[in-house]
C-alpha cells in the first residue's frame, strides 16, 4: 500500500511547488442542486490548499448564488458553450474568453461539470499547467481523470477527484451559509405574524416545482400529505413555495388542501436568497427532487423529498438519519442506463410514488423529530 500513498502524495507536491499561492480555476455550469452537489468538495479543497486563489467558472444564472461562498476567491461567468452554458454560441465571445483564461496561467484546472463530452475540452483550452476531471467514453483526455460513472452519487464524485490529486475530505455533507440579507429579504415578504410563527421553530415547508415536468409530483398528492401531517403534528403554518414561473404548482397545491387556512403560498413572491432563510427555519421540509429539496439537506433541515426521473443513487441525500427519500423502484426504467424517460407528469417513476409511502416517512420522521425533542426537554406529561 505505501507505494500507492506515495504516487498519490507526489500530485498534490506538485502542485504546492508551482507556487505558494497556486491559482485554480473550477468548471461547474448547470443548476443549483449541481453546484450544492460540489460543495464538500469545495470545502475540503480550500482546507487543504488555504493559500490557493479559486476561480470558479460557471454560467450567469447561478453566479449569484456561488458567490455567497467565502471558499471562492473568484467568480468568472462563462459565455455560451455547448454542453456547459446554455444559450446560442458566439465563437467571438468564446476566442475572447479563452483568451483571456490562458492569461491568467492557472495551475490546475478542475472539470466538475459531467463526464466530459464537452467539458473536457472547456478546461484543455483554459491553458492550466495541470488539468484535472472526469472522462466518459466520448470525452477527451484530461492530464489526471476518473472514469465517469453514472451511478455514483454526484457528492461523493468531487470527493473522490480531489482524492486523486492528494486531498482527503474529512466531511462528506454539503454546506450552505445563510446570509444577513437572506433574512432581511425573507421579512421584506412575510407578514409578521408569519415571520413570527417561524421563528418559533414549528412551521413546515413543500417545494411544489422542480425543473422538468418528469420530477414534479401531482399537487393533489402533496396536499393528501400536508393534509394528514397538519391534522397529526399541528405546525403553527405550512409555507408553499415553486420555482420562477412554476407559481401555478404552489397555488394547485393550496387550492387542493383541506387545511388552507395554514398555507402561506410563496410562489412566485419569494427570492432566492429568502427562500434559503425560510428552509433555515423549518422543522420540516417536503419537496420534489429539486435545488430546494439540496438546500434543505445542505442546511441540515430535516426533509423528504420525493423521486421521479433523476435517479436517487445519483441525487438522493447521503445522510438518511434525517434525510429521507421516495422513489418507485419498481420501474425497470429505474436501472438502465439510457432509460428514454420523456419529461412528461405521467412517467411510471413519478406516478408510481403513492402519497402513502410519503406520507409515511413523513409522519416517521417527524415522530422520530417529537421523541428527540421529548428526551431533550423532559416529558411534558403532567
Amino acid at each position: 500500500m505505501e507505494p500507492t500513498r506515495l504516487r498519490v502524495a507526489t500530485v498534490r507536491d506538485r502542485l504546492a511547488r508551482l507556487c505558494r499561492r497556486p491559482r485554480i480555476a473550477i468548471l461547474r455550469g448547470g443548476g443549483l442542486g449541481d453546484f450544492l452537489s460540489t460543495t464538500a468538495a469545495l470545502r475540503a479543497l480550500r482546507d487543504a490548499l488555504p493559500e490557493a486563489h479559486i476561480t470558479l467558472i460557471t454560467g450567469p444564472t447561478l453566479a449569484p448564488f456561488a458567490a455567497r461562498y467565502p471558499e471562492i476567491d473568484r467568480i468568472v461567468t462563462a459565455p455560451s458553450f455547448p454542453g456547459v452554458v446554455e444559450g446560442p454560441p458566439d465563437p467571438t465571445a468564446s476566442d475572447r474568453f479563452f483568451r483571456a483564461m490562458r492569461s491568467e496561467r492557472f495551475d490546475l484546472a478542475l472539470q466538475w461539470h459531467g463526464g466530459g463530452t464537452q467539458s473536457n475540452h472547456f478546461v484543455n483550452q483554459l491553458g492550466a499547467k495541470m488539468t484535472a476531471g472526469f472522462k466518459g467514453d466520448d470525452a477527451e483526455p484530461l492530464e489526471l481523470w476518473l472514469p465517469y460513472d453514472i451511478r455514483q452519487h454526484e457528492s461523493l464524485r468531487y470527493l473522490d477527484l480531489l482524492r486523486l490529486i492528494g486531498i482527503r475530505a474529512s466531511d462528506f455533507r454539503s454546506h450552505l451559509p445563510v446570509l444577513p440579507s437572506d433574512r432581511e429579504e425573507l421579512a421584506r415578504v412575510l407578514e409578521p405574524s408569519h415571520l413570527q410563527a417561524l421563528r418559533r421553530g414549528r412551521c413546515f415547508g413543500l417545494h411544489a416545482s422542480a425543473g422538468g415536468l418528469s420530477r414534479r409530483w401531482a399537487p393533489d398528492r402533496f396536499a393528501f400529505v400536508a393534509d394528514h401531517l397538519a391534522a397529526d403534528f399541528h405546525p403553527d403554518a405550512i409555507f408553499v413555495t415553486a420555482g420562477p414561473g412554476q407559481e401555478g404548482d404552489s397555488s394547485a397545491v393550496v387550492r387542493a388542501m383541506a387545511a388552507r387556512h395554514l398555507a402561506v403560498d410563496l410562489g412566485g413572491r419569494i427570492s432566492l436568497g429568502a427562500l434559503v432563510a425560510l428552509i433555515a427555519d423549518l422543522r420540516f421540509f417536503l419537496s420534489n427532487d429539486s435545488g430546494p429539496a439540496h438546500m434543505a439537506a445542505a442546511l441540515d433541515v430535516p426533509s423528504v423529498v420525493v423521486f421521479g426521473s433523476a435517479h436517487p443513487i445519483n441525487w438522493g441525500p447521503l445522510e438518511r438519519c434525517f434525510h429521507r427519500q421516495v422513489a418507485n423502484w419498481a420501474t425497470p426504467c429505474r436501472w438502465m442506463v439510457n432509460d428514454g424517460c420523456s419529461d412528461t407528469p405521467d412517467v411510471p417513476c413519478l406516478t408510481g410514488v403513492s402519497p402513502e409511502s410519503v406520507l409515511q416517512e413523513a409522519r416517521q420522521l417527524l415522530a422520530l423529530l417529537e421523541r428527540l425533542d421529548i428526551h431533550q426537554h423532559g416529558s411534558t406529561r403532567q
